[in-house]
């Protein structure tokens, strides 16, 4: 599942301040429309197949990029999956092009509410196993809790390649590394790397997280359980309370998942007009939009910043259908 390729960083442009932005094009891993959920998806495949299970049970919004990953994997070896998929926050069911995905690939899509998840995985599990099935859910037990430190393994081994990167091909290591951050899975996995990485010139970046939906208590919770999760299973190898004392996330302008905003359709079609860079409404094109805001209001001036584009391919034509 192509673990190991290292997708490019390349100077895209100078942003507010003066500050230069550089691209870690994650969403140009070659398998399913690429992006970092292709490594979070294999680590949850690998550990399926470690507990003997064969049906993968996974929740996701229609937009979910996981969800459109694990279909296209479970497809390719042979396994069932079954995606419990909530509404939006305005209770309707929106059509996407990753939902649309997931379907062609053979995902039984359950809609299901948000206050009602863990009745949901009950009733799910109960019925993968009467019908002779072994459940795997993604997120532990019914409650979300159990598996976190799975999906921050594959991060936590890309901040080495990421900073390495950055020194062989541009001589320096970035004054910061942003990112959209929904799960936390990716932060949490960068957090958790960069305190086992020996920088060597002693300059550490911040791990900035963009958020597309919760305030930044609720997800400086989700980082925290999915670091110290990470770090019990581990043990030795990451320091929790350095890593969780490094969280930083951005949440003025996360407004409703999804929703739609005109300052940040301008940026897509700026973006992808000036630069042919696909980014999306839900996540890597708000999260781009964030980020300068957050440059331009905390006066950062002439320093080399980092974004991953996260991926989200698909969900750009979403735009394009709006």
């Amino acid at each position: 599942m192509y673990p190991n390729i290292t997708t490019p960083l390349y100077r895209h442009e100078t942003g507010p301040g003066d500050n230069e932005i550089y691209i870690k094009r994650e969403d140009l891993l070659p398998y399913s429309f690429g992006g970092n959920k292709v490594r979070i998806a294999a680590c949850y495949l690998a550990h399926m197949e470690s507990q003997g299970c064969n049906h993968l049970l996974a929740y996701g919004n229609a937009r979910s990029n996981l969800c459109r990953v694990l279909s296209n994997l479970c497809a390719a070896h042979g396994y069932k999956l079954t995606i419990l998929s909530p509404a939006d926050d305005d209770g309707q069911q929106r059509p996407s092009m990753n939902a649309a995905l997931c379907r062609r690939l053979g995902a039984n899509i359950i809609p299901c509410q948000k206050t009602g998840v863990a009745q949901a995985v009950d009733d799910a599990m109960d019925a993968i196993r009467a019908a002779g099935g072994k459940p795997y859910y993604i997120y532990g037990d019914r409650t979300g809790q159990g598996n976190r430190s799975t999906p921050v393994t594959a991060y936590a081994e890309q901040y080495a390649v990421l900073m390495e990167q950055c020194l062989q091909e541009y001589q320096m290591i970035p004054d910061a590394v942003f990112l959209a951050t929904g799960t936390g899975m990716t932060q949490a996995g960068l957090l958790c790397g960069q305190t086992q990485y020996a920088h060597k010139d002693g300059r550490i970046p911040e791990i900035i997280g963009l958020s597309v939906a919760r305030d930044e208590a609720a997800v400086t919770a989700h980082l925290t359980a999915y670091i110290r999760d990470y770090a019990d299973a581990h043990a030795g190898a990451v320091d929790p309370e350095l890593a969780v004392s490094r969280i930083r996330v951005y949440d003025r302008c996360r407004g409703q998942y999804g929703a739609p905003s005109e300052d940040i359709a301008g940026l897509i079609r700026h973006q992808f007009t000036q630069h042919g860079l696909p980014l999306d409404m839900t996540y890597t094109g708000k999260a781009y939009y964030a980020m300068q805001q957050f440059l331009a209001q905390n006066g950062w001036q002439g320093c080399r910043v980092v974004f991953i584009h996260t991926g989200g391919t698909p969900l750009f034509f979403d735009q394009l259908m709006g």
